[in-house]
């Protein structure tokens, strides 16, 4: 079992849901489909995708058709780099949109996961419902620095959605991002259509996957050697909050242009492994993920 903590230390929040999710997409391996209960478009081998599969999807028509091979791809990004280039026919989700700061115990937690209402808010803007196959991008098609950042976002993205009930089998992301697919097929620059706002809620999902987040006393007992077979892996590097450093991670309450405030203390988890997250990506491969042996051989 596989759970990411969300708390204070944003980058290591951002981090956690990348391990959840990269081990997720390599192990899990989807259903063959066939047939009007299980249309084709699911009946790939892992939630994985390559540009190449997209490709053949977007010139059959599937993306933003209708019916149980419809596809909504989700370009979680910047508005600039959405602008400059994006993959025909995906729509613009700005990357705040997937995050919410909100009160979960004694004070207000950054970077947490979407409640009801706002992921409602989101799966309706892009008339998405129970027969939608979402697949989620993000970044430029240049292929730049910034890169590692986007996949982030965009696997935050996948989390989300299999968090709030959504099948594996109807989530897939996009391997190498806008980064691979924009090094093989030509980007567009004109701004997809808004499309029909859907009435579909989470709650019509009958599922919440909070066994997918660890528990605050769950850490607690981690830390203090609980819960056997079990490894806290901190994907923030060696230096910095890990490392313990005061003033590492910057609190939520802070002044624009103004003071700031910090985390009262940095750390890691007691035993937790440290990781840094980037190197998970092959950056010589158009940023993909490493393969299932090499991600493992890590861990």
């Amino acid at each position: 079992m596989l759970k990411v903590f969300h708390g204070k230390k944003s980058a290591g929040i951002l981090s956690m849901v990348l391990v959840l999710s990269l081990i997720s997409l390599s192990l899990n391996g989807c259903g063959s489909g066939g047939g009007y209960e299980a249309p084709s478009t699911i009946a790939t081998l892992t939630a994985l995708i390559t540009a190449e599969v997209l490709k053949g999807w977007i010139d059959d028509g599937k993306v933003n058709s209708s019916g149980y091979d419809r596809i909504v791809i989700l370009d979680i990004n910047s508005q600039t780099n959405y602008s400059a280039g994006h993959i025909t026919g995906a729509h613009f989700v700005n990357s705040n949109d997937i995050y919410q700061n909100r009160k979960e115990g004694p004070a207000v937690d950054v970077n947490m996961v979407l409640d009801g209402p706002h992921m409602d808010a989101l799966i309706q803007k892009y008339g998405i419902d129970k027969n939608t196959t979402v697949v989620f991008t993000g970044g430029s098609g240049s292929c730049g620095t910034a890169t590692s950042g986007a996949v982030l976002s965009a696997v935050r993205g996948y989390w989300t959605f299999r968090y709030w009930g959504f099948s594996k089998e109807k989530l897939k992301v996009l391997d190498g991002i806008n980064c691979d697919y924009g090094k093989k097929f030509t980007m567009s620059t004109t701004a997809t259509p808004a499309p029909t706002p859907s009435t579909y809620s989470v709650r019509d999902n009958g599922l919440l996957r909070n066994d997918l987040r660890a528990s605050l006393s769950e850490m607690a007992d981690l830390a203090d050697g609980k819960i056997s077979n079990a490894m806290p892996v901190d994907f923030r590097g060696p230096t910095g909050a890990y490392a313990g450093t005061a003033g590492s991670t910057t609190g939520v309450f802070g002044i624009t242009g103004g003071p700031t405030d910090y985390t009262v203390f940095e750390g890691r988890v007691k035993g937790a492994k440290t990781l840094l997250w980037s190197s998970m990506l092959d950056s010589a491969n158009n940023y993909k993920f490493l393969s299932q042996s090499d991600l493992t051989s890590k861990l």
